[in-house]
């Protein structure tokens, strides 16, 4: 009995990426999107709501996940740098876990060490981080999108 159908192979018959995996990377890097909206909005309750959330630490979660979101990107057998592009995939979930747990962490200290506050939107980021813990570690079906990179052909047929 075969695991996945048809349907789930993307063109270089490799699993296609979930849409949940391709969501939960976005949200990891919401802190980046926290960081730009006092720049770009002209709302004062996005503005004041943004330097509430933000701290310059909370960018470091976000880095593992711009980098995976990259190898997303750039998950074709014809990439430029396709070593290192290849190597980040296979290390993609446990680049996610790190960047999620750091989350977790730091947001942690900053409570323990009253500088922030325990509010709705802290609650809610906790909550979605936990979840996020648990996709990544008991998701079959994100061990196996990164376990799998498309292989160049082409290479094969030319030694």
């Amino acid at each position: 009995m075969l695991k996945y159908s048809f349907e789930d192979y993307n063109e270089y018959n490799v699993l296609k990426i979930p849409s949940l995996l391709i969501f939960l990377n976005l949200y990891l890097l919401k802190y980046i999107v926290i960081f730009i909206l006092p720049m770009v909005s002209t709302i004062p309750a996005v503005k004041e709501f943004a330097h509430e959330q933000f701290t310059v630490f909370l960018l470091l979660p976000a880095i593992p996940a711009f980098i995976v979101l990259i190898s997303m990107v750039k998950r074709v057998p014809k990439s430029r740098y396709i070593q290192i592009i290849k190597r980040i995939w296979e290390l993609g979930r446990w680049l996610l876990l790190s960047g999620v747990i750091l989350e977790i962490i730091i947001i942690s200290l900053y409570l323990l060490l009253g500088i922030k506050t325990f509010d709705e939107a802290l609650l809610i980021f906790l909550y979605v981080d936990a979840m996020v813990v648990l996709y990544l570690l008991k998701s079959q079906r994100v061990h196996d999108v990164f376990a799998e990179f498309p292989e160049n052909l082409e290479d094969k047929k030319h030694p």
